[in-house]
Parts: C-alpha cells; sequence; structure tokens
C-alpha cells in the first residue's frame, strides 16, 4: 500500500475458501496510463476509491484493479459466492468476463457508492476544481438530532445504468451532442453527490 492516502479498513466479505480482508484508500495516480476508454480515471467516480485485499492480516495486501464500467454492470445481473481466490473463473450465467478480482471490486464500488454516508453538511465540494474537502464551519450535531434520518447525506455520486458516475458524450454530429447529452441525461439522470440519505 505504498503511497497511499486516506486508508481505511474497509471491511471484510467472506469466501467459501477464504476470506477477504478489504482496505480502502487513495492513490494520486494510475498506474497504468493505457486504459478502457469508457473507465472513469482513477481518483474519479467509481475509481475514486482504491481498495487492497488480503486472506491473512499478516501477509501482504494486494491491490485490486481499477473498475471497469462493463464489470458493473455484469455484477448487477449476477448472484455469486466469492471464493476467496482473487484468480478464480467466475462462472454465471449472464457470463461475467473478467476474474473473482474484477467481480470483487466491481461489487465493492456498488456497496460504497450505495451505503457511505455521513452527517449533511460535512463535506463541501470546491465549485471550481470539484475537490471535496472538509467544511471548516460545520459543527456536528447532538446525538439526538442524528437520529432523524434528514441528518445525513450519501457520500458519493449514483453509479449510472452506464456503470459510471458521469455520462461520455454521445458519439454523435456536434450540432446533435447537445440534445443527445439531454436525452442520455433524461434516461439515466446523475443524481446530486451529497443527497439527503432519503433520496432515491
Amino acid at each position: 500500500m505504498s503511497g497511499a492516502e486516506a486508508l481505511r479498513f474497509a471491511g471484510k466479505i467472506f469466501g467459501t475458501q477464504k476470506d477477504y480482508w478489504i482496505a480502502a484508500g487513495r492513490l494520486p495516480q494510475a498506474e497504468e496510463d493505457a486504459k478502457d476508454a469508457t473507465m472513469e480515471p482513477r481518483g474519479k467516480g467509481v475509481n475514486e476509491t482504491v481498495f487492497w485485499v488480503t486472506d491473512n492480516l499478516l501477509n501482504d495486501w494486494i491491490q485490486l484493479p481499477d473498475c471497469k464500467p462493463s464489470y458493473i454492470n455484469q455484477a448487477r445481473l449476477i448472484k455469486h459466492i466469492f471464493t476467496g481466490d482473487l484468480n478464480a473463473e467466475v462462472d454465471t450465467n449472464p457470463a461475467f468476463t473478467g476474474k473473482e478480482r474484477h467481480l470483487l471490486r466491481a461489487t465493492l464500488a456498488r456497496i460504497f457508492h450505495a451505503t457511505a454516508i455521513v452527517p449533511k453538511g460535512l463535506f463541501t465540494t470546491d465549485p471550481d476544481t470539484e475537490e471535496v474537502k472538509f467544511d471548516a464551519e460545520f459543527n456536528f450535531p447532538k446525538t439526538d438530532e442524528l437520529r432523524d434520518i434528514k441528518a445525513w447525506c450519501n457520500v458519493h455520486h449514483n453509479i449510472l445504468k452506464a456503470g459510471r458516475t458521469e455520462h461520455i458524450d454521445p458519439n454523435v454530429p456536434e450540432e446533435e451532442l447537445e440534445g443527445a447529452k439531454a436525452d442520455l441525461e433524461a434516461k439515466d439522470p446523475i443524481v446530486e453527490r451529497f443527497r439527503d440519505i432519503g433520496e432515491q
């Protein structure tokens, strides 16, 4: 986990042979520049967080690969019990085209984007750089206030039907681009990042 920032223990996923211990954090840049053009870059969207796993806390941690939209969409269609072997084939119908490491990474993205919450107002987004940071003026709510569901918000953007958090510009002539983007947004809307957890 050399070079990792904001590293934290993220949980455990049980397997039939071994279990996965999971750590989450950030890395400043991707290890490889050549990527699938549909993938969100390291530090953005479903690849904002980097995950490491191990089957033994005394062993080395293995970094999971960045997530492809196709893996997220395939993972949405299947149910699979993890084995604990990152290189295991995923035998499902419909087919999953990656290894267990890719399914695990897609599953973690789906879990974290759907469930990570914080008290509302804890974070703010810079309108120019879109950098997320703590709000210096935030006052932590009292316990009674935190019992109200409206006091909490989601941390991450929703994952779109396209398997990303942002749309790719449609491949249409320039004069048709604005309309095509509007149609895409209408069919698969992007939801505000720090939305109320009661919102869908």
